[in-house]
Formats: structure tokens, sequence, C-alpha cells
């Protein structure tokens, strides 16, 4: 994407890149420091979630605003901003690993739905190359997360519930004295 220089599209290419910054700090902490690796994981399901929630939104006021569009093609495009909030929620509710790779799937469905959609109806010139550039961010930042938020293993002292561990996750059993 190049410089842009009207100030809206400015606003819009730094407040989509700030928006990226929790994902690529989770995905960061999980690859720099393994022991957090469990716990930064769900966070950074729940914020891709809803980072693809918002973007599902961004349908339903495309569709309020194109008044050359059909009642039809408006309806539609209502209806679809519900698909990306679905799978953002199928997602949250998925096993580790399935649960980000649905993420960054959806993503990509929606940027080729994007594509259609502005070969189709007029917007905003920036519009699709912004899609892209954030598109290809929250992915990259989701498949890090994919590569270094799902093991299974703890590592180092790391006493968090990764469902392999039982037997010595303080989480797992009673505290010591404590009879059940």
């Amino acid at each position: 994407m190049s410089e842009p220089s009207h100030p809206l599209v400015r606003s819009a290419l730094w407040l989509g890149i700030a928006g990226l910054l929790p994902c690529f700090f989770l995905a960061a902490l999980a690859g720099l420091a393994p022991q957090w690796r469990v716990v930064v994981h769900m966070p950074l399901v729940a914020y891709g979630a809803v980072i693809l929630a918002f973007v599902g939104a961004l349908h339903w006021g495309i569709a309020l605003m194109l008044s050359g569009a059909s009642d039809r093609q408006r309806s539609f495009l209502m209806a679809w901003s519900a698909v990306p909030v679905g799978l953002a929620w199928a997602a949250v509710l998925l096993p580790v690993g399935i649960d980000l790779a649905l993420l960054v799937a959806a993503f990509w469905v929606h940027f080729a739905f994007d594509y259609q959609l502005s070969r189709n109806q007029p917007l905003p010139y920036w519009y699709l190359p912004l899609r892209l550039v954030l598109t290809l961010g929250i992915t990259a930042a989701l498949l890090a997360g994919l590569v270094f938020a799902t093991g299974q293993a703890p590592a180092g002292d790391a006493p968090f519930l990764t469902g392999t561990e039982a037997p010595t996750c303080p989480a797992s059993r009673p505290p010591e004295g404590v009879a059940i």
C-alpha cells in the first residue's frame, strides 16, 4: 500500500496497524518466552475472534452506504456480516490449533469476499489495499501463534494447564494436606 495522503486513509491505516499490535505481542510472547505459550493462546484466539467479528461488521456498514445496490444485495451484505461473527464464536469453542487455523482461513475467505465486492460495488480506492495489508498482518500473527502458542508440553517450570501434565499440574490435584 503506497503512503496514503488523505488524513482519513492515514487514520484507517494507523488504527488498523495499532489493532494488530495485541496479536503480534501475544504471538511474540509465546515465541520468545515459551513458558507463557499456554497462557497467551486463549487471549490470542479471543482477540483474533474480536477482530474477525469487527471485519464482518464492516459489511453491515457497507450495505447501509451502498445507495446504488439493490435491496437484495444490501440484505445479502448484512446477512454476510454475521458469518464472520459465527466463525469467530466457533473458533473460541474449538480445540487448540483448530481455533487459530479457522481464524486464519476465515480472514482470507472474508478478504476474498471483499475482493469480489470491490469488483461489483464502488468502494473507496484504498479499502481493498488496506484490507490486504491488515489481513496479511493478522494472519501472520495468528499463524505465529499457531506455531508458538499451541505446544502441548509446558516449557520449563511453568505450571500451566495444557492437558498433558495432569500428574504435575497443581490445578489437577488437591493442595497438600487436603483430603477429597
